[in-house]
């Protein structure tokens, strides 16, 4: 019996090993890759940012922003809404989004603009403003997919950037008390800018300037845990969601072949017209998706284009080199699990917009990518599942 009891031992040790090998084994030759399930036409001339999407309902929020219309349709591409309320008039929410605008139960739609809190119905009809307690900063918005709007225990957070302050971009302090995020309370009508630069990111650590795009920042919420990386700073930082805020853990993302952002000799400087360094890698957007956390993001130049990048001196120089390159460098994803740790990069899709894409229900919602080549009177949102090969 003793024997038996032994062997009887040995033997699920043994096959508890083998299941065990074949789950790692499973784990690293799994590949992943993205799979366009359904997809829906909108036909509409003009330039349509992405702003919402609720699969339950069928409704789907755009933002032409060259026209200044909220437009809402449903699956069928029919435009149930076309609002323009950007005017003087006293239902208004003023001429500028701080963030993309969402859809709420019964189709209403709400917003938050230099105005304050609103709400609208299905019919564009204001239900409800707040406007804010006291004027509130000077933030650098943008109504897309990319600039969503966060929801935490009746709190709302987005991306908070003010281009402008006391101080200027070839100084420490700009970098010092410079912050990526605000934090909007609509009960109480108030805003507070939240986040600042990392000590020990490249912005506040190489005493060079930096143009504020390579420091806008990607940002969700998991669980009780903001997540933001910066611009071009490679690094996913953690964030406990409540004040003040505290930095819980800082984490490089292993992106392949990256070129971080070298900014500019500030004693060389115009600090009201920093160039845009198109050669740097940097992230455009973060979601939470299932399992993973999902970037979009570019790596950047390698080094003999950079360098030549850097050389350009004229206009004409300029449009050779982007001749030279073009399609060379094409922005990609990567999927990271919870905790910040890399599982596998993917290729983008030609025909996806690389920063508008949204979580909702379980799936992925992806703005079509607009076509610089040829005009087209008609946009599309994919929807999208991340499947094992």
């Amino acid at each position: 019996m003793k024997l038996s009891l032994n062997f009887v031992f040995v033997s699920i040790t043994i096959l508890s090993l083998v299941l065990f090998s074949c789950e790692q084994e499973k784990a690293v030759t799994t590949k992943l890759s993205l799979a366009i399930t359904d997809s829906i036409r909108i036909d509409y001339l003009g330039l349509l940012d992405f702003m919402d999407i609720q699969p339950k309902s069928e409704r789907i929020l755009f933002h032409d922003r060259q026209r200044g219309i909220i437009l809402m349709t449903d699956f069928k591409g029919n435009q149930l809404l076309k609002m323009e309320k950007g005017g003087d008039q006293k239902d208004s929410y003023g001429g500028f989004l701080y963030s993309a605008a969402k859809i709420k139960e019964s189709d209403h739609i709400s917003l938050v603009s230099q105005n304050g809190f609103f709400e609208y119905d299905a019919k564009g009809n204001l239900i409800s403003h707040q406007a804010f307690s006291e004027d509130p900063p000077l933030l650098a918005g943008r109504a897309a997919a990319d600039t969503e709007l966060m929801e935490h225990n009746g709190l709302l957070f987005q991306k908070g950037l003010v281009a402008w302050g006391k101080y200027n971009k070839t100084e420490d302090e700009y970098y010092n008390q410079f912050q990526l995020l605000v934090k909007f309370d609509p009960e109480n009508g108030t805003a507070e800018r939240i986040i600042n630069l990392e000590e020990n990111s490249p912005f506040r650590s190489t005493g060079r300037a930096y143009e504020i795009s390579e420091m806008n920042p990607s940002l969700t919420i998991l669980d009780d845990k903001l997540l933001v990386i910066a611009g071009t700073d490679p690094y996913l930082n953690f964030y406990d969601i409540n004040s003040p805020h505290q930095l819980l853990n800082r984490k490089r993302i292993d992106y392949p072949n990256y070129q971080i952002g070298e900014g500019t000799d500030r004693s060389k400087a115009d600090p009201k017209a920093l160039a845009f360094d198109e050669s740097a890698g940097r992230t455009y957007t973060l979601k939470v998706y299932k399992d993973y956390l999902i970037t979009s993001f570019s790596s950047g130049y390698e080094t003999a284009d950079r360098e030549a990048y850097k050389a350009i001196k004229n206009r004409e120089d300029y449009s050779i080199f982007q001749n030279k390159i073009k399609n060379k460098y094409q922005p990609a994803l990567l999927l990271l699990n919870h905790q910040g740790e890399t599982l596998q990069s993917l290729a983008l899709p030609d025909k996806f917009d690389h920063r508008q894409f949204l979580v909702r229900n379980g799936s992925l919602w992806w703005l079509s990518k607009f076509n610089t080549d040829k005009e087209e009177d008609f946009v599309k949102i994919y929807k999208v599942e991340i499947i094992e090969k």
